[in-house]
């Protein structure tokens, strides 16, 4: 069984490739059936590379999307995918939709990678995770401003604030009261 990776896409370019790629994922999304028999369902990843005109077993695509909008010129979903984001998924996109700049904000806990590709589309630095079910997203500032307000502490930067959250976590025994925080690494 794998991990799984949740990654958000904000997509950008010529507004009528922009609709064609929204329009033909919608339309696999609605049908009754998937293109090939899969886990997954109609949004299968799988059934998006067989639309594009690919065979699926030649591209790595085991994941789904879902949430797709278009709005303001900026197409939006989201995906869960087993390990990482769908990078051949993502290169297929480009290929058929030359205009199409892909953003991404990747997240996949078991492997601990926390990756985007703008500050623009998704401008969280922190992801600060509680194991009770909490979690938020944040700038570096509000990051701080969490663990202050947990801790009691106003610190001077989050480094500071890292050595104690490492501190309370070698501290408590139950894995409820574990605290995480996670940076986003800013990557091409």
């Amino acid at each position: 069984m794998p991990n799984w990776c949740s990654t958000r896409y904000a997509c950008t370019g010529d507004q009528n490739e922009l609709q064609s790629l929204y329009e033909r994922m919608n339309r696999l999304a609605q049908m009754k059936e998937p293109l090939k028999p899969n886990g997954f369902g109609t949004t299968w990843l799988g059934n998006l590379v067989e639309d594009l005109g690919v065979d699926f077993n030649k591209v790595q695509c085991r994941g789904s999307w879902d949430g797709l909008e278009l709005d303001g010129g900026v197409l939006r979903f989201w995906t869960e995918t087993a390990w990482y984001r769908c990078t051949e998924v993502e290169d297929l996109i480009k290929e058929k939709y030359p205009s199409i700049e892909i953003f991404f904000l990747c997240e996949e806990p078991g492997m601990c990678i926390y990756e985007k590709n703008s500050d623009v589309y998704f401008d969280e630095e922190y992801i600060v995770d509680y194991s009770a079910g909490d979690r938020y997203y944040l700038s570096e500032a509000g990051a701080l401003n969490e663990l202050s307000e947990i801790f009691g502490i106003d610190f001077a930067d989050i480094d500071e604030a890292m050595i104690l959250v490492s501190e309370h976590n070698d501290k408590e025994d139950n894995d409820d009261d574990q605290i995480y925080v996670h940076k986003f690494e800013l990557v091409d």
